[in-house]
């Protein structure tokens, strides 16, 4: 993270306090405007955990831990901080994920105190600030070559990047949660004759709908208390492209002033009474089907026509399981990697497994469970026991689904998926009736009791 140290520090000018924290919640930089009211020297939060200097904060309430999880923004939340002198303050902060290809490396908290001895007051963050760290770190190196993909819709799909790589027309990308949506439009953009312009993302349901109009077209000064002229991110993104994720969560009224950028190349800062000209390419995501969303009245219909002009639809994995052996080995190759492992193949059980498993989260799922396997492995081999428990559970129901149990009672349905979870556990344990038991969390003499009504060996 220390090549974006310079860009963090020109945040100060908008903020009181600003702390940097890596992926370990370790503190890397930290800057408070006010050391006396805080009671903490620049130096002293620095390389210690943030547990350490705030040891009342729980993990569970952390937005810094939430945005280290998920890799999304929390803007304007409340929180009382206490350091480990004892010292309170309550602040008005904002949590931004630092991402380096594509993973989040780090979070930058920013806050502004509420005390009455602050004598500028910030009655919320500019939206200069939250452009400029959307601008500085939603970048990414994925390219084309990073779609791993023998599937002929896939390749299909990474033809017409090719094919349209001169186009300016406007993209509407969509799959479903996990399908590698972002991967796609990076893609668009590396190939894209925009590729050395601004490239922006902004994910419209990461921040709240007062807030998402302002961050988007900019402000005046005085069109709300506290506001400056600031640009948005139409005007930060001029000559280049911006990516809209997730626009089926935008509201309508933003969405109305979204075609006008569309069909005009015009946009006009809140409370401004001139327009302006920019020259945006708009790539918007939705996880949800378009024509539905239309339907339901979550995206304009005369937005979606001026945004399909390209389209993309990414079918879900369970669709191209002919790429789950490449993906396996991508990630495997990846995580031996940044774990510094060498984990050297898969049983060929986990790859029947993998291969028979739906996989409703799509390749972002897969990539989790490889990463769980990973953690969980301690040979050269990643084996059925270094799965998630999960993932066998619901291939045990999407078994007994393929089998013809119309007509049965529900109490035998019921007695079928109890034999296949205990047979299941009773293998992953080695036989073992406690350590079975144990996971099942019911007792020894519960568990031998159905293992013999069930014939279990």
């Amino acid at each position: 993270m220390n090549k974006n140290f310079e860009q963090m520090l020109r945040l100060v000018d908008y903020v009181d306090g600003l702390m940097v924290v890596d992926k370990n919640c370790i503190i890397r930089h930290y800057y408070t405007a006010y050391p006396d009211l805080v009671n903490l020297r620049q130096d002293e939060p620095l390389n210690r955990s943030l547990f350490e200097i705030y040891p009342t904060l729980k993990r569970e309430d952390s937005y810094i831990c939430r945005a280290l999880k998920t890799g999304e923004s929390f803007i304007n939340y409340e929180q009382t901080y206490i350091n480990y002198k004892g010292d309170a303050m309550e602040a008005n902060c904002s949590a931004v994920p630092i991402k380096e290809h594509g993973e989040v490396v780090g979070v930058i908290d920013m806050v502004i105190y509420k005390d009455a001895h602050v004598t500028e007051r910030r009655l919320s963050f500019d939206i200069s600030l939250i452009s400029a760290l959307t601008k500085s770190y939603n970048t990414s190196d994925q390219s084309l070559e990073d779609i791993v993909t023998q599937d002929g819709e896939m390749i299909r799909i990474k033809e017409k990047i090719l094919q349209t790589a001169d186009s300016d027309a406007h993209v509407l990308v969509y799959g479903k949660t996990g399908t590698g949506k972002e991967l796609i439009v990076n893609a668009i953009q590396k190939t894209s004759r925009r590729k050395d312009a601004p490239f922006i993302k902004q994910n419209c349901a990461s921040i709240p709908s007062t807030l998402l109009e302002s961050i988007l077209f900019g402000t005046t000064k005085g069109s709300y208390t506290g506001a400056k002229d600031t640009p948005g991110l139409f005007e930060l993104a001029d000559g280049g492209t911006l990516f809209l994720d997730e626009i089926n969560s935008m509201e309508l009224t933003a969405q109305a002033k979204l075609l006008r950028v569309l069909e005009d190349n015009c946009i006009r800062r809140i409370g401004a009474k001139e327009e302006k000209q920019v020259n945006v390419r708009i790539i918007a995501a939705v996880n949800e089907d378009p024509e539905g969303c239309v339907e339901r009245n979550k995206i304009r219909e005369d937005i979606f026509y001026r945004l399909c002009v390209l389209r993309y639809d990414i079918p879900e994995l369970y669709r191209r399981k002919g790429d789950i052996p490449l993906l396996m080995e991508y990630f495997r190759k990846h995580y031996n990697k940044k774990f510094h492992k060498q984990i050297m193949a898969y049983s060929s059980e986990v790859q029947d497994i993998f291969l028979a498993y739906n996989w409703p989260g799509n390749v972002r799922e897969l990539k989790n469970v490889i990463e769980s396997a990973f953690h969980n492995n301690h040979t050269a081999i990643l084996t059925r026991n270094d799965i998630p428990n999960y993932i066998l559970s619901r291939l045990a129901v999407d078994t007994m689904h393929a089998e013809d149990v119309r007509g049965l009672p529900l109490h035998e349905m019921l007695a079928r998926y109890e034999v296949l979870l205990i047979e299941d556990a009773y293998r992953r344990n080695g036989g073992s009736l406690t350590k079975t038991a144990a996971e099942l969390q019911v007792s020894k003499q519960n568990l031998a009791y159905k293992m013999k009504k069930y014939d279990i060996r």
